[in-house]
């Protein structure tokens, strides 16, 4: 999984590429999102238009980032999330858990 970081005013824009296994770039995840709240900005979108496949545990690094980010008043987004990621959060019902968006650009204006 590679971690690409952009932000704007008021957003922090991760776009994770890839497949989300087990790896040390949860680490920069986790750490992005905490730099986010830290200088308030007020949502979080992960990207997930590059991503090819999702394992449990990077389905529970997106949860956690998602508490991370909610428990400090930050809006935590998914943006181009690809159909076969999306029929596996609804085979494990975290579907209705996150935001969605079909871009990017759909998630800023929101």
């Amino acid at each position: 999984m590679e971690v690409k970081i952009t932000e704007t005013t008021d957003a922090v824009i991760i776009k994770l590429e890839g497949e989300l296994k087990l790896g040390s770039e949860a680490i920069e995840f986790q750490e992005a999102i905490r730099d986010c709240v830290e200088k308030n900005k007020r949502n979080v979108i992960v990207d997930l238009s590059a991503v090819r496949f999702i394992s449990s545990w990077g389905i529970g690094m997106l949860i956690h980032g998602y508490t991370t980010a909610q428990n400090r008043g930050t809006s935590f987004k998914l943006a181009a999330v690809p159909n076969m990621i999306n029929e596996t959060f609804k085979k494990i019902k975290v579907d209705n858990i996150f935001t969605q968006f079909n871009s990017v650009e759909e998630a800023l204006k929101s």
